[in-house]
């Protein structure tokens, strides 16, 4: 039996595009993770399909196991041969007892180590345009909890107000809100002025988070005014009077839920998280490459692919049958819109042909055209063809390199006008039934469809789970997956006007600016 480790991992403030690429990469190959409370679901969702998730989560008042038990469990875990990811919110190292937990792994002999993460004492302040740390306004930050446990397992407030008064820089406090009057008691009595600016941040660095400024003797009667509790950091200091928040950011505190495969989910999360939106990684397609080997391309005048998934599946099984490209030396090679051009792009090739509107429809009858044309015969608007004078050239077959459930109305579009091609699935979608039955749950402010078998498996999905969802806004990556979605809701839904990544976040941020 191989022999099984610990990962401290630190999972953040609950944004999880601020994880490390390490922490990402053992959550993603891990056996076992052994979970917390505040860390972000996007991350377990990163996981693999048959990965082991043990909630130990600790809340003020509620332990699901004791830390005791927690130690005992990793150990155990670790000495079945398991990689276990201890995912922990913030930093381990920053009052998340992972100094205890990798002494308890040292003393049981099993292999332990520490991946650090952003703490909530930097990232929740800043996130809410906090800094700090200013120049002219706080030269040190001070960090302290407001919850600390005692011999007997409870929790009790155990601060030194004399010093933390004395303190000219920004004092941070954690797992405060339970002790939030006595904190503020507790500094005004030690001399620090009533007047002295506030900030609580609650659910932050989440699309949740809200963030109250007032002064230190108002600090606890504005808190539960507004309702504000755990989680929450406090933020106590000069700096809590700054709002340094990005005006460009047209999504912020807007949730977005992705379906599709990873391609789809991947480019298009980067392309919403530049503009401030909280996604959700709610893809549950699978893409199931065929065995097969590529055709031999001689004889075909054209290659067309109707997806980035189709293309990027063609180019690795290039290099896995160690297939030149100098073979398609002479081929035109067609794509249904730029981000099936790009793949190519990437990989040195550029496209000839992709249509003005995004769809397979599109696609099929102006490649029709175009390869009519070329052979020196055109269509009239009739639909016969018209034979030019110069016409010498035979018209050139096409391959469809595409998945095996792809639209039937390229090849019956390229029958009707009389060129021979070939369908070759590269690929089969799949569902991955344990990621749907979860992504069916999530309710975000928006949900994004990039196909319409995307759209028939969702709700299939939640027909299953008996679930319905009247809070999402749907929106549709072009007209024929928009056609799908009216099939299975009455209400209505947002087609993005150009059928690409672009097309949906200008869709998007359109919508949201009516709002």
């Amino acid at each position: 039996m191989k022999a099984g480790k610990v990962y401290l991992v630190g999972g953040g403030c609950g944004d999880a595009g601020l994880v490390t690429c390490k922490a990402a990469d053992v959550l993603r190959n891990c056996d076992t993770v052994v979970y917390d409370s505040l860390v972000s679901e996007e991350l377990l969702q990163w996981t693999k399909a048959d990965c082991e998730k043990i909630y130990v989560g600790k809340r003020y008042g509620s332990h699901a196991l004791k830390q005791d038990e927690i130690n005992i469990l990793l150990a155990k875990k670790a000495r079945e041969g398991k990689t276990v990811a201890r995912l922990k919110g913030g930093d381990p190292y920053v009052f998340g007892r992972g100094g205890e937990e990798f002494l308890a792994m040292k003393k049981a002999g099993v292999g332990c180590e520490e991946i650090p993460g952003i703490s909530s004492a930097i990232a929740v302040p800043a996130a809410a345009g906090i800094p700090v740390t200013h120049r002219g306004l706080s030269a040190s930050v001070t960090v302290v909890t407001g919850t600390a446990a005692q011999e007997d397992g409870r929790s009790c407030l155990k601060l030194d107000f004399d010093a933390l008064a004395r303190l000219d820089g920004t004092l941070v406090i954690l797992m405060g809100m339970h002790h939030l009057q006595e904190i503020a008691d507790g500094l005004m009595a030690a001399g620090k002025s009533p007047e002295t600016p506030c900030a609580v941040i609650m659910e932050g660095s989440t699309a949740r988070q809200k963030c109250m400024r007032t002064v230190l003797s108002e600090l606890f009667r504005e808190a539960s005014r507004q309702g504000y509790r755990s989680p929450a950091v406090i933020v106590v200091g000069a700096v809590a009077g700054l709002e340094l928040i990005p005006e460009d950011k047209k999504l912020s505190g807007v949730t977005v839920g992705l379906t599709g495969t990873p391609h789809f989910v991947k480019k298009l999360s980067a392309a919403l998280g530049e503009q401030g939106a909280r996604v959700w990684d709610m893809g549950f397609m699978e893409i199931c490459e065929n065995k097969e080997p590529l055709p031999d391309f001689n004889g075909y005048g054209w290659l067309v692919f109707t997806s980035p998934n189709g293309a990027q599946v063609f180019l690795d099984k290039m290099r896995k049958e160690r297939r030149d490209l100098r073979t398609l030396w002479g081929k035109g090679l067609a794509a249904i819109g730029p981000g099936t051009a790009a793949v190519f792009e990437e990989a040195g090739l550029y496209v000839d042909y992709v249509p003005e509107i995004y769809d397979v429809f599109h696609l099929a009858q102006g490649l029709a055209a175009h390869i009519l044309e070329e052979a020196g015969q055109a269509v009239r608007p009739g639909g016969c063809l018209e034979v030019c004078k110069n016409a010498a050239r035979e018209i050139p077959s096409a391959i469809f390199l595409r998945a095996k459930e792809a639209s039937p109305e390229l090849s019956l579009i390229f029958s009707e006008k009389g060129i021979s091609f070939l369908e070759h699935p590269l690929y089969e979608l799949a569902v991955r039934e344990e990621r749907r039955a979860g992504a069916v749950t999530k309710m975000p402010d928006y949900i994004v469809f990039g196909s319409a078998m995307g759209v028939r498996a969702y709700f299939q999905g939640m027909e299953q789970g008996g679930i319905r969802n009247e809070k999402s806004c749907y929106i549709c990556i072009g007209e024929r997956c928009g056609e799908e979605l009216r099939k299975h809701m009455d209400a209505t839904c947002l087609v993005a006007e150009k059928a690409d990544v672009t097309g949906i976040v200008e869709c998007l941020c359109r919508d949201r600016a009516q709002k």
